[in-house]
This record gives C-alpha cells, sequence and structure tokens, in this order.
C-alpha cells in the first residue's frame, strides 16, 4: 500500500494573525455566498437595473456608492 501525500495549505503560508486583531469578513464574500444583499446607489430608480445588481448579475464600483445614498 503507498501513502497519497496530503494537499499543500494555501493558508500556511500566510503570516499569523494578530491577537488583538479583529475578525473580518470581505462583504463581497458575504454577497457571493448569498448572506447580504448587494448596495444599490440610490440614484438608480429602474426596477429591472436594481435586482440585476442585488443578483450580482452587474458589478456596481464603490465609488458609486456614497455613504449614506444606497438602498441597504
Amino acid at each position: 500500500m503507498t501513502a497519497i501525500a496530503p494537499e499543500p495549505n494555501a493558508l500556511a503560508a500566510l503570516p499569523p494573525m494578530p491577537e488583538t486583531a479583529e475578525p473580518l469578513v470581505m462583504p463581497g464574500l458575504l454577497h457571493g455566498l448569498g448572506l447580504s444583499i448587494r448596495p444599490v446607489p440610490a440614484w438608480i430608480t429602474d426596477p429591472d437595473l436594481i435586482a440585476s445588481i442585488e443578483a450580482g448579475l452587474i458589478e456596481v464600483p464603490d465609488d458609486f456608492n456614497t455613504p449614506g445614498g444606497n438602498r441597504s
């Protein structure tokens, strides 16, 4: 019987996280998993466009998302 070597772990190459750091969950990960709604700028009024952005079919650059001006 031959042994199979385990796959290398890509996370092992990262430096350790400081113990004082707070955990960070990337917004894109939450959106991709369907756990949060993608932000839609308030100036977008077309319902079909809003639905496409929320579904992730259209990506809106962060420059267009103004603080306090988003629907979500």
